[in-house]
């Protein structure tokens, strides 16, 4: 009796770990790390990769070395020109710091091994595909202590399912990897667990590793900076209490300092690679790229749109949305906190240009708040747990049928059933119930005009007849 009441109560545990197991197996036989041309280090991660081959293989972080190398090594970087004419990256470091340690590994297998050792051959590669496993395993042991802190021990495990298998991070951890989502993941549920620990002791420990932790969170994205209102308001549930916050803050006015300290020490690195490449120490490097129409979002497309729509590729995040409406009667503490981040989160990713985030498979900015999006999702359920058996098998049902759906929405997205950034409602349900795309996909796809998005028009660019 007692190992099955210590198998129910680490339930959670043993799910995530079941979760991690067949990915990391499943990505051995993917082995997307040694492909000639589909690989691990493309796209943003070039950019994001880039600081740890040019510091430590070609012992140049400006990228001089470039113009008229001859070495013996293949290397892609793709920086941009600095108003100075200095080449710079154009993401910031944030995930060179957490592929780092793999890196190493990586770099001192290539060399024992007779690899390329310029930071691009397969072992680089296979590096960062176990970089991206590590952390969504680190994500997922921190959501199950998250979890179990507030719900039981059934709930908790069938929110990591819903939340892990039947959504877009699946594909971002088993198919995409070293993109920036799973790890912002990781980080993020780190973040709200010492937020929990430092409110019922504010430890020295618990104020560095926030600080540390909303450091790194923004260096890899800055518009996560958002998650620090998770910290502000958390346990807040009245107008009186926001008064007794601020009194805490000014109180406690020594270990805010110190917590702004650490997230300043994890930027400085950046700050100063800024300096020297541009001549100021804060740097707009996307330009264009990067621009916002904050006077008009698009929440609901970018939730709704069958163009990479958060809610039609990952529909059972809907009980994320259903759950913040009990908070109030299952999870007080965590109403205004986690209610204020995700709405002031959805304002700013969605009134970026770009606001169905061209190349992805179903809004995947949004993965970055799943660890979040967890506990309204364990509050619906628990709340349903306690309602007539009808109502309550309706919903495990519902949810059933929803993460059965999240999983073929993956399958479809794999084998370009589903397109990255053209699908129309005609596009979606073509041949919806089979994996492959009908031969009739292609004419029901419109793609977006890119450059009056840049000018905050949304139109789809004019096939020619030929």
């Amino acid at each position: 009796m007692k190992l099955k009441s210590t198998l129910i109560t680490k339930l959670p545990y043993w799910v995530s770990l079941i979760i991690v197991i067949f990915i990391f197996f499943n990505s051995k036989n993917i082995k997307k790390w040694d492909r000639e041309n589909n690989n691990v280090i493309s796209w943003d991660v070039i950019s994001y990769y880039a600081y740890l081959p040019a510091t430590f293989i070609y012992n140049d972080y400006t990228l001089d070395f470039m113009d008229n190398y001859k070495g013996p090594h293949k290397f892609v970087f793709w920086p941009e020109k600095s108003p100075s004419g200095k080449k710079v990256i154009l993401t910031s470091m944030g995930m060179s710091i957490l592929y780092s340690p793999f890196f190493f590994v990586g770099h001192m297998y290539a060399k024992v091994f007779g690899y390329d050792a310029g930071g691009f051959s397969p072992p680089y590669h296979l590096a960062l595909t176990i970089s991206t496993i590590f952390y969504f395993a680190v994500g997922l042991f921190f959501l199950s202590k998250l979890l179990l802190k507030f719900f039981n021990p059934y709930i908790s495990a069938w929110t990591i399912i819903l939340v892990t298998i039947g959504t877009n991070i699946y594909f971002y951890v088993n198919h995409i990897q070293a993109m920036s989502h799973p790890y912002s993941f990781a980080l993020i549920i780190m973040f709200i667990w010492y937020t929990i620990k430092w409110y019922e002791t504010p430890k020295l420990k618990y104020t560095i590793f926030l600080g540390l932790l909303i450091g790194i969170i923004s260096l890899i994205r800055p518009t996560n900076i958002i998650v620090a209102l998770f910290f502000i308001f958390w346990d807040i549930k009245n107008i009186p209490d926001v008064k007794s916050r601020l009194l805490l803050f000014i109180r406690q006015y020594k270990t805010i300092l110190i917590l702004v300290f650490c997230c300043f020490i994890v930027w400085l690195p950046q700050l100063l690679y800024w300096k020297s490449q541009t001549g100021s120490f804060l740097y707009y490097s996307y330009g264009e790229e990067n621009k916002f129409f904050f006077n008009h979002p698009r929440i609901l497309k970018g939730i709704f749109s069958y163009r990479n729509g958060w809610l039609v590729y990952s529909p059972v995040m809907i009980f994320s949305v259903l759950g913040m409406l009990v908070l109030w009667k299952k999870f007080k503490e965590a109403q205004v906190s986690i209610i204020l981040t995700f709405l002031v989160f959805i304002y700013v990713i969605y009134s970026w240009w770009c606001w169905w985030y061209g190349g992805s498979f179903g809004s995947r900015a949004m993965i970055d708040l799943y660890g979040l999006l967890a506990l309204p999702t364990a509050a619906f359920f628990s709340y349903i747990s306690e309602k007539k058996r009808i109502i309550k098998g309706s919903f495990i049902f519902l949810s059933f049928v929803l993460l059965i759906a999240g999983i073929h929405h993956t399958a479809k997205f794999r084998h370009q059933s589903f397109h990255w950034d053209s699908m129309t409602k005609e596009a979606f349900w073509d041949s919806y119930f089979k994996t492959y795309p009908s031969n009739t996909l292609d004419q029901k796809l419109k793609q977006p005009d890119y450059e009056k998005a840049r000018q905050g028009i949304d139109a789809y660019v004019i096939k020619q007849n030929l």
